[in-house]
């Protein structure tokens, strides 16, 4: 099964389609980007307008190794912008699909 896409963005990172959106979140007043991979290992949520800046990962894997299956928040090492483009959003994919040294908060 494969994510809806209808009104959503796509973009494609080092040959891997990629959906993005950004939409209010239902359990806080903030909006959040969304990003997923086509295939749902990658599954993002990245609230907007807070104080620190962090991702939760969703899905089956983050910066290549297998996720515990719990949603985890790791905090970005870059500012969010105030403005969501397509280069940001490559960013977060990069960061968070390459392995590197993070810690869940």
């Amino acid at each position: 099964m494969s994510i809806r896409t209808k009104g959503r963005r796509r973009i494609t990172v080092d040959d891997k389609l990629y959906i993005w959106y950004v939409a209010p979140d239902d359990d806080s007043p903030y909006e959040q980007l969304n990003i997923a991979s086509d295939d749902k290992y990658l599954i993002l949520s990245c609230p907007l307008g807070t104080d620190t800046a962090y991702v939760i990962s969703k899905g089956r894997s983050f910066q290549s190794k297998k996720t515990n299956g719990h949603w985890n928040r790791y905090p970005l090492p870059f500012d969010i912008p105030d403005v969501i483009t397509p280069k940001f959003v490559e960013k977060v994919i990069l960061w968070a699909t390459q392995e590197k040294s993070v810690y869940s908060i």
